[in-house]
């Protein structure tokens, strides 16, 4: 077997169709990632009118992933993805033509409804198309399409911010509703045929809970790389390109490590590498927030994105395996909803902590405590569920 065949074979057409619609979305990510510096710098909002704004984002993407987990579970894949494209390209142009604060912030909400509610629908249809030997290599494919395509577009944000930044959302907008086109093509898939779909099964599994929660303290410190970060950034003089390019280090070396340690993290326990990426991402902020220039800033940034690529690689995995066939799509939506969450909680604590040492010292400690957990985790279901806490990320995948 040839290295391609080993790297490409025997994924069905239907993944390489929504494989392209959503690194074709992902080539024109330019908003979200734009967002904080574009209200700074060219609406010019004060911090914490900024913060509001994308509390609002984060409220709307809080309700969007379990929304869009449920709905893909109740009436199907395809249509959410298809209605999350088209709805966030309408959300992009909106809030890109929005005037005065409270204008912005409605409008942040609606694309935070919109712009992910796909995610969950993906995920699980990934999972449900792909054959089990198969779901490794395909979940490893995706992401590295997504990050190459997201590196591709910090870049071009950078050179289109720096003529008008509006140009953002109509090209964002755009590459949004070719992938509706795009996922209409794709095979109807299953929704759950019993109507009892709900929330309650996955709200009482203490494994889920667990997880979710600690990937809320992740994503909150995460988050801090796209609110707090711009503002550091724009004080020292980032232009816009030089604010893409800092960008475009981020899907950059998250290529570079998958490419280089995707065997050890398949082969290493899920939440031992979560742990890990989680102590990475909180230290490895912190000495980015800390940086006195953007050149500094550079040198740092390598070690938080790949904290994020341990974490985000292992935890897809940890979930599947945690949620029951025809419940993929809200496990995933319930788990998945902490983004938003994040989302909420990382402008309010910037608005809080700004210009204070503390906003980075504090994602430290939490990043840390983030990666205890998952050990204190792992040893919880070793001694309860040992199906689920000494897979490695390969098996985990494959379930």
């Amino acid at each position: 077997m040839g290295w391609w065949q080993r790297r490409f074979g025997g994924l069905p057409r239907a993944f390489w169709g929504l494989m392209s619609g959503v690194g074709l979305a992902r080539l024109g990510f330019f908003a979200v990632p734009f967002l904080t510096f574009w209200l700074v710098a060219d609406r010019h909002f004060t911090a914490a009118q900024a913060a509001v704004v994308m509390t609002a984002f984060g409220l709307g993407w809080t309700l969007s992933m379990p929304l869009g987990g449920w709905l893909a579970d109740r009436l199907g894949r395809r249509l959410v993805i298809v209605s999350s494209a088209f709805g966030a390209a309408a959300a992009y142009v909106a809030i890109g033509g929005a005037q005065g604060l409270l204008w912005t912030a409605g409008l942040a909400f609606a694309t935070g409804l919109t712009f992910d509610l796909y995610r969950p629908a993906v995920q699980a249809f990934l999972t449900d198309v792909v054959p089990g030997d198969h779901r490794k290599r395909a979940l490893g494919l995706l992401y590295l399409v997504m990050n190459v395509s997201r590196m591709v577009a910090c870049v071009l944000g950078g050179l289109l911010a720096s003529r008008a930044f509006f140009v953002l959302f109509l090209v964002n907008a755009a590459v949004n509703v070719l992938f509706g086109l795009l996922a209409l093509r794709l095979p109807a898939s299953s929704s759950t045929s019993a109507r009892n779909v709900g929330f309650g099964a996955a709200l009482r599994d203490p494994a889920l809970i667990g997880f979710t929660a600690i990937t809320a303290v992740f994503y909150s410190v995460h988050m801090q790389s796209m609110v707090s970060l711009p503002i550091v950034f724009s004080s020292v003089g980032a232009t816009p390109l030089d604010y893409g390019l800092l960008l475009a280090l981020d899907p950059l070396v998250v290529v570079v490590v998958q490419l280089l340690f995707q065997q050890w993290l398949l082969r290493t326990p899920a939440l031992v590498v979560c742990a890990l990426g989680a102590g990475m991402v909180g230290i490895g902020l912190a000495l980015t927030g800390l940086s006195g220039s953007l050149g500094e800033a550079a040198l740092t940034i390598p070690l938080w994105v790949a904290g994020e690529v341990a974490f985000l690689t292992a935890a897809p995995g940890v979930v599947a395996m945690i949620a029951p066939e025809h419940l993929r799509g809200v496990y995933f939506g319930v788990w998945g909803g902490t983004q938003g969450l994040a989302a909420v909680a990382a402008p309010l604590v910037a608005s809080l902590l700004a210009g204070s040492l503390l906003i980075w010292l504090g994602g430290a400690v939490f990043g840390v405590i983030a990666g205890v957990a998952c050990l204190g985790l792992r040893g919880w279901l070793l001694r309860r569920r040992t199906d689920l806490a000494a897979v490695p990320v390969r098996a985990a995948i494959r379930s």
